[in-house]
């Protein structure tokens, strides 16, 4: 595994959860957990694509360094 599969795996059981919050019932659970499950999977969303361009940022400054 590559260190950002490494952090997203250690990530996932947190996204997993804002999955189930955004599938609530509204019925059952209300509109707030429903909305925090939106919320949630957006965030997750960002910490992913800001994680991988960090990520290849450093990995373009070590290149950059060896050469």
């Amino acid at each position: 595994l590559t260190f950002m599969d490494e952090i997203i795996k250690a990530f996932r059981p947190i996204e997993r959860l804002f999955k189930i919050m955004d599938k609530s019932s509204p019925e059952v659970s209300g509109d707030v957990t429903n909305s925090y499950g939106e919320i949630g999977l957006v965030l997750c969303e960002n910490f992913r694509r800001n994680l991988g361009a960090i990520l290849k940022f450093k990995r373009e400054e070590v290149d950059n360094d060896h050469r």
